[in-house]
């Protein structure tokens, strides 16, 4: 993981075992470190290998910190790159994410795991992308690798036939399926249930993906299932 820490004073944070440069280097990553000024950023390194996350460390400087993500946002070769706003204590009251356009923020003093979570989350929620080992469906994401399932950074606990059947169903979006098909792709060929089993692990689906998500599992009247196209 590259992360690029933006920082009023970028030689205090190197000492700064309490700051997100520390933090993050503890936990395995690359950091960059520059001032507010932004006037230290290396383009051709970052166009290179774009970060993972920039780290605003505002602090209790929270419009200064403001006035960095606006720059960050306005700056090309960065602005799509997901952003995170490290506030203190204090000034946690002040936070106005419609100002300042910080993707999601952090206390300080730094707690790396905290910091972690926060990094992945954003990870998780802002991937714009799909491939062999994640798909995504609007904000529900399916990391096929990890065998882990999120809907807007929160954690779903689901059974194995649960994981299964939605994998299933995004990895054949718009496409719909009987619930005889469903069994003999999803449970097997030596499945013997009856089909009332597609019925109650689709009621389940739902019930976890929460309002609104549920409706991600279609049912097609008198067909079968599948799930909500792009």
């Amino acid at each position: 993981m590259l992360a690029l820490v933006i920082t009023a004073d970028p030689r205090a944070s190197e000492s700064d075992s309490e700051g997100p440069a520390s933090a993050l280097r503890d936990l395995g990553g690359k950091v960059v470190v520059v001032g507010f000024d932004l006037d230290e950023i290396d383009e051709e390194t970052l166009t290179r290998r774009k970060p993972n996350v920039i780290v605003v460390d505002a602090g209790d400087r929270v419009d200064s910190g403001y006035a960095v993500l606006r720059k960050v946002k306005q700056t090309p070769f960065l602005q799509d790159v997901p952003t995170l706003l490290t506030v203190s204590t204090a000034r946690l009251p002040a936070l106005d994410f419609a100002a300042g356009g910080a993707d999601d923020f952090v206390l300080r003093p730094i707690v790396p795991a905290e910091l972690y979570a926060r990094v992945r989350q954003l990870d998780w929620r802002l991937s714009a992308f799909a491939g062999e080992e994640l798909l995504k469906a609007g904000d529900l994401l399916i990391d096929l690798a990890g065998y882990e399932v999120r809907l807007r950074g929160r954690s779903l606990v689901l059974t194995h036939q649960e994981f299964e059947l939605l994998k299933f169903l995004a990895q054949n979006r718009g496409k719909v399926f009987t619930r005889e098909q469903l069994l003999r792709r999803v449970w097997g060929y030596n499945y013997y249930g009856g089909s009332r089993t597609v019925d109650i692990h689709v009621r389940r689906l739902r019930a976890k993906l929460g309002k609104g998500e549920e409706a991600l599992i279609q049912t097609v009247r008198n067909v079968g299932y599948k799930m909500k196209a792009e």
